[in-house]
């Protein structure tokens, strides 16, 4: 019983179908033809954080925060995620999970291009700060490989556009239990990575990641700036 207590507690502080952009480097790994397992870790900076701002246009368009509710926009500057991968022919299919939401991934693999789409499957929650009645989040990326040694070394370059979200957690006026309330922001970027196999079952890789905000801005005295994130990727995978 205090296992389905904890359970439950950690899925409350972690779930909101928060999403980000899969790894590049990951999804190109073409293994050994096993069931290819994906964890990564990620470190986010930049003009984040605290802040948000909304054109008039921007609110007009969408639903108003409740007015029962405070939001905590905190944004955090650490990401994990956990997924697998199967390959067939130069399609690739996998599903993880980025924290604890749940998500989707597919996209055509060779040696020298990608394209990996990903969408998260959390659609239900419907008290949020914004976008009340759309949780979607997702995106595409299309990656440039160069390939060495029989593939045991790669780099890469990557584009990308996407749907991200982000962590964020609304509180009913008077209450101390917090509510999963994710900030979705649209995001184009790019990127690079260096991976390899570094055992026979073995592989690695890092990646950098850029992306603007085309959703918010940080406003400043009476300027407003535009948000930028750089994200820095730690990818291990076996097979």
């Amino acid at each position: 019983m205090k296992l389905n207590v904890i359970f439950v507690a950690v899925a409350l502080v972690f779930s909101g179908c928060a999403i980000h952009p899969p790894s590049a480097a990951a999804f190109m790994e073409k293994g050994d033809g096993d069931l290819q397992k994906n964890v990564s870790v990620s470190g986010v900076w930049g003009t984040k954080g605290d802040g948000y701002y909304e054109s008039y246009e921007k609110i007009k368009r969408n639903p108003l925060p409740n007015e029962d509710y405070s939001y905590n926009d905190m944004e955090w500057n650490f990401q994990a995620s956990f997924d697998v991968q199967e390959q067939f022919g130069n399609l690739k299919f996998g599903f993880g999970l980025d924290w604890i939401t749940p998500f989707v991934e597919l996209g055509f693999v060779s040696d020298y291009l990608g394209v990996m789409g990903w969408s998260n499957i959390c659609l239900w929650q419907l008290e949020k700060k914004e976008h009340a009645y759309f949780q979607w989040g997702g995106g595409i990326t299309i990656i440039e490989q160069l390939p060495f040694a029989s593939r045991k070394l790669r780099v890469g370059l990557t584009q990308h556009i996407s749907r991200n979200g982000r962590e964020a957690y609304g509180n009913e006026i008077g209450e101390l239990s917090a509510t999963p309330a994710p900030v979705f922001y649209d995001e184009i970027g790019g990127g690079a990575y260096v991976a390899g196999v570094v055992g026979k079952r073995l592989g690695m890789g890092l990646e950098f990641r850029y992306g603007r905000d085309l959703t918010y801005k940080v406003v400043e005295g009476n300027g407003e700036l535009s948000m930028n994130r750089f994200t820095l990727t730690l990818n291990l995978q076996w097979w």
